[in-house]
């Protein structure tokens, strides 16, 4: 029997009915419905559903269910693999994606899927009750309809208002701000009200019924049950094709609660109906049985009674309740002691029937007694399942599990063991340093608390200050053997490096290297070689630091520490790059990000990627340098940036958005740097200021500039630059800044800094370069900057010698040289033409317009819009996406990440005005017949 029509939505109807229409077209969109409960939003998606398939659009549909919370991406899962007609097939899933990043690479295996799915048809993606919806699926709404966006899938998300996990909610949140449609259903007008109850009763309603409905709200759910109840206990006369009211006085089902109306009903049903509740909003046959004690066949006629009664429904091969208002009527009409109980038998029902543990967790946390060992041993296996996706809910779990376990109980220690590590990955740092300062001494044994504290001070995912801190404990325990207090202070010295604690790291450097060398650690060694690498890098010496990280990384082979062996292969890129091995550097990068991708490292593809950006960026390919970092750091993700590479990219993000004179991405960069200015760590500090002194900088404002400078305290402002790691023509534009500012010993102090590090690298063309230029700032010398652009022209970085012709430029112009300075200036406007500086060539141009230069001594620019303005990177990407090719594909063809794809592939919509791959295809066709 077809659902009667929605009423009262005619306008929320007609805007979905346009993102449909956009949908044909090849675009996707996003749709966020918002309404209380009752209020019709799954009315509303089932209609929009309806609706797309009439249009021959392939439609998937999840819902979240409560106990859905900790079971990761549930709802989204349901949605692309279940029914009939799956939008997805699972096999094309890679097995259970176990590895530790499993939920990075199950969504990049999702985007693929979908991807390729939507270039053969239209896709809608229907998500209900998602107030009820995991991390794993808010980390899906963040990233999937963002990258999806040029193909043509849609996507419509159903919940209650304020409602929801702050991961949900900030999902939901970022969606609207970056351009989803919201639809909030509010209550039916008077008109909605009068034609949903003809539909129920099947005539039109009197003027005394209308009244009566009127007390509903407006609230469909609750109208309709109010409608129901008046016709079942015979309230309502229908004559004439007109309903009129009979006796004015609210209906049992509706004036009762839950348990009086359950009272009304046979003992079989009242049974059926609280046993179910136990089972969850939707349930099998089977497992109702299984509760009961009984056969299916058994439970036909009671089932069927609650059916009739409107509270129970059939979807698929399952029952569930008709609503949540009325499963959570049902829930709250028990005891809660009968309630516990009842969810503690559905769980083992649940097990025996094969259910995973994480799929029973949240009722047994719920429901589970102290001593319960199924419960115990059942949550520790859900928590072990959620911690790489889910450190958060899987220290929640294990902490539930240890309140359950008596005090001898065999699993306490690895339950306080696991724990420690999951409340440090999860971020909650005093929660975390007072469970390990407390639950950790009194559980553990000295050898085995130093094994998980050196766990944690591994964790590349917390700050290195917390790691540091949890090492200086370990140090503490009395008779550590010897081959963990030598790792540990490894790791407190790599630590202390990566930190920006310099003095520290020096100062137990010798205490470190005695302790590896009698202990003959491989582990150790490659740690601290690693670390000294950077000891050395921070300190201008980077002949010594490149042998080391060389010596790492054969120490790495040996070490069984992947992710340092990930970072050693980045210092490296980092060490080459400071002695001009650019090209070398970028070639490296390439094939590491290729490599990481190949094996399926997630972590590690960013650490690659956003490192070739900053490579990118000193080789003055900005387009380029911005598509591989953009992507990778959003205000949403601004407090995951701990670690000195993360904070490198965000300072390369901001000297990006100045070069190019993007205001939206350096507000996108200045919110990061905001967030990173309140960690106490001191390289993240340093990268998050000069940041935001960069932004002021665009902004048009050095005064500004040289106050960011001074945020950490005036004394602060000496030491910022150099960077860890570096951009050798920082120096320079610091000097620029603190002269501005009428600053001279902060000018004297960085362009002495600069002179020490060329003298400490002789043979490095780029930082003779950098200091002869930060000297002739310094002293207005014509001689110096000339210098200066001589050493950058023999070197690898465009934009600094730019930088430097500028300069030289201006001090020509002052000292009359007007010659000179026209032809120096229209050197540097060509090179930053070229790089796709919009902002300096601006800047430039206003020179030469001063000096009365005529434009057609100006070179041409690079248009704004059409093929013309695209970068070769651009063009490469928009070629192969008009043959059909998925983004996967594009990176696999150009070596890089789909995320760069992605971004370039915004890019590439944005210069020529369309907003599809149809369009982006017809183009080509029409600009390049033959590619």
């Amino acid at each position: 029997m077809p659902a009667p029509p929605v009423r009262g939505r005619s306008r929320e109807l007609t805007a979905l009915s346009v993102h449909l229409d956009r949908l044909l077209s090849g675009v996707g969109t996003v749709v966020l419905v918002e309404g209380g409960a009752g209020m019709g939003k799954s009315r509303l998606l089932a209609e929009v559903a309806v609706m797309a398939r009439r249009l021959s659009i392939s439609v998937g549909v999840g819902v979240a269910d409560p106990g859905d919370s900790v079971v990761q991406m549930s709802a989204l899962m349901e949605a692309l693999l279940a029914g009939p007609s799956p939008i997805l097939r699972r096999a094309g899933l890679r097995d259970a994606h176990t590895s530790l990043e499993q939920r990075y690479w199950l969504l990049q295996d999702i985007e693929a899927m979908l991807e390729r799915a939507a270039l053969k048809a239209p896709l809608l993606v229907c998500l209900d009750d998602l107030q009820w919806a995991d991390s794993g699926t808010a980390a899906a709404l963040r990233a999937l309809p963002a990258r999806l966006a040029t193909v043509p899938v849609a996507w419509v998300a159903a919940s209650r208002p304020g409602q929801g996990s702050p991961d949900i909610r900030g999902a939901m949140d970022r969606l609207e701000q970056d351009g989803a449609e919201k639809i909030v259903l509010g209550p039916l007008d008077p008109a909605g009200v009068a034609q949903l109850a003809a539909d129920v009763l099947q005539a039109e309603p009197g003027g005394a019924l209308l009244n009566m409905a009127g007390r509903a709200g407006g609230n469909p759910f609750l109208l309709v049950e109010l409608l129901s109840g008046l016709r079942e206990e015979e309230l309502v006369r229908v004559e004439a094709g007109r309903a009129e009211l009979v006796e004015s006085r609210l209906p049992h089902r509706v004036s009762e609660s839950m348990r009086r109306r359950l009272e009304r009903m046979s003992d079989p049903a009242r049974q059926v109906a609280t046993v179910a509740a136990a089972l969850g909003r939707r349930f099998s046959l089977s497992d109702l049985a299984a509760m009961l004690d009984a056969s299916p066949s058994g439970l036909l006629a009671p089932v069927e009674e609650l059916i009739h009664a409107d509270l129970l429904v059939e979807r698929g091969d399952k029952l569930c309740f008709g609503h949540d208002l009325l499963f959570e009527a049902v829930r709250a009409s028990v005891p809660l002691s009968v309630r516990r109980a009842l969810d503690r038998q559905a769980a083992a029902v649940l097990l025996a029937g094969g259910a995973l543990p994480v799929e029973v967790a949240a009722q047994l946390a719920a429901s589970a007694e102290p001593g319960d060992e199924v419960a115990i041993t059942t949550l520790l296996k859900a928590a072990e399942a959620l911690s790489t996706t889910d450190p958060g809910a899987a220290a929640d779990l294990s902490q539930r599990a240890l309140e359950l376990a008596p005090r001898k109980h065999p699993l306490r220690g690895p339950l306080v063991a696991e724990t420690a590590v999951w409340l440090h990955a999860a971020a909650r740092g005093e929660e975390a340093k007072a469970f390990a300062d407390t639950a950790l001494r009194d559980v553990l044994p000295a050898a085995q608390e130093a094994e998980v504290r050196l766990s944690i001070a591994g964790m590349f995912a917390i700050s290195p200050d917390v790691r540091a801190e949890t090492g200086r404990q370990a140090l503490t325990l009395p008779g550590l053997p010897g081959n963990l207090r030598a790792r540990h202070l490894a790791f407190l010295f790599h630590n202390l490096v990566t930190a920006g604690r310099l003095a520290e790291a020096r100062a137990i450097l010798a205490e470190a290297r005695t302790a590896v060398e009698e202990c003959d650690d491989p582990a150790g060694r490659f740690v601290l070689e690693l670390a000294e690498a950077g000891l050395m890098y921070a300190g201008g010496r980077f002949g010594p630091a490149l042998e080391l990280v060389e010596a790492a990384l054969r120490s790495s082979l040996g070490a069984g520490d992947d992710t340092r062996g990930h970072l050693t292969r980045q210092w490296r890129c980092d060490v080459l790059t400071a002695l001009d091995r650019l090209d070398e550097s970028l070639q490296m990068s390439t094939e590491n990000v290729t490599a990481a991708q190949r094996d399926r490292q997630g972590w590690a593809v960013a650490v690659f990627e956003t490192g070739r950006g900053r490579q990118l960026l000193e080789l003055g390919r900005l387009p380029d340098a911005a598509a591989a970092l953009e992507e990778h750091f959003t205000p949403d993700t601004a407090h995951q940036v701990v670690s000195v590479l993360d904070a490198a990219g965000v300072g390369a993000l901001a000297r990006v958005a100045l070069h190019t004179g993007d205001r939206g991405l350096a507000r996108q960069a200045a919110e990061i740097a905001h967030v990173m200015l309140d960690q106490g760590i001191p390289s993240v500090r340093d990268h998050a200021v000069w940041a935001l002194a960069l932004q002021a900088i665009g902004d048009g404002d050095p005064a500004a500039a040289h106050q960011r400078l001074c945020v950490q305290g005036d004394d602060e402002r000496m030491s910022i630059l150099p960077l860890f790691p570096m951009n050798v023509a920082d120096e320079p534009l610091l000097v620029r800044i603190a002269l501005a500012a009428g600053d001279h010993e902060l000018a004297t102090e960085v362009a002495a800094s600069a002179q020490r590090r060329s003298a400490i690298n002789p043979d490095v063309n780029s930082h003779a370069a950098a200091a002869a230029h930060a000297d002739g700032l310094l002293r207005c010398s014509r001689e110096s900057l000339a210098e200066a652009v001589t050493l950058f022209e023999a070197g690898p970085r465009p934009l600094a010698l730019a930088s430097a012709l500028e300069d030289l430029g201006a001090v020509s112009a002052g000292g009359g040289d007007i010659q000179h300075a026209a032809d120096t200036f229209s050197r540097a406007l060509d090179l930053y033409a070229h790089a796709g500086a919009a902002w300096d060539a601006g800047r430039v141009r206003g020179r030469l317009r001063a000096l009365g230069v005529r434009r057609r001594l100006v070179p041409a620019r690079r248009p704004g819009t059409g093929w013309a303005a695209m970068t070769e990177s651009e063009l490469a990407v928009a070629r192969l996406v008009a043959q059909g090719l998925s983004n996967r594909e594009v990176a696999e063809r150009l070596f890089v990440s789909p995320h760069t794809v992605s971004s370039h592939l915004r890019h590439v919509f944005a210069k020529l005005g369309v907003n599809s791959r149809v369009e982006l295809t017809r183009l080509a066709g029409q600009h390049d017949p033959n590619p």
